[in-house]
């Protein structure tokens, strides 16, 4: 995940690495789900829908490789990243299983656990954007890219 910063005239835009990885990881993570949800645990794309809060049409997207396919080996390839991937599947079907849906803080707490764990593992990987001094973390600005704003 890199640190970027764009130009829109004056204005300054600095994108964080959730931001980052909302656009770029989240939809591998879903489409991994989506897999395991479907092909391990047996649930319908209609359920599968229901669980990861989108529509059956993106579920499908997601089964078929046309979304979030990006990513989703190198994820994969991780034992840790898979692991929690995996767990994560495990409680939003139980949590669904139970209550007809999966609990906000469920959802929220798994997606942030592994988006920290991405962000540790391409720090550890010597993510270029990243720098890690005495416990801080600071941007590397000559790695910031130009990017237009919408």
């Amino acid at each position: 995940m890199k640190a970027m910063r764009a130009y829109s005239g004056t204005q300054v835009r600095y994108e964080l690495p959730c931001e980052r990885a909302v656009r770029a990881v989240f939809p591998s993570i879903r489409a991994i789900l989506a897999r395991i949800l479907t092909e391990e645990y047996g649930l319908s794309r209609y359920s599968v829908a229901k669980v990861l809060g989108m529509t059956p049409a993106a579920v499908t997207l997601y089964l078929e490789k046309r979304r979030g396919d990006k990513y989703a080996v190198k994820l994969l390839s991780n034992p840790e990243i898979s692991q929690m991937v995996r767990k994560m599947a495990e409680e939003f079907f139980n949590d669904y299983s139970q209550k007809g849906y999966v609990s906000y803080q469920i959802y929220q707490a798994a997606f942030c656990s592994i988006c920290s764990k991405v962000n540790e593992v391409a720090i550890y990987n010597g993510c270029p954007a990243l720098d890690f001094n005495g416990g801080s973390l600071e941007a590397k600005p000559e790695v910031w890219e130009k990017r237009p704003t919408a």
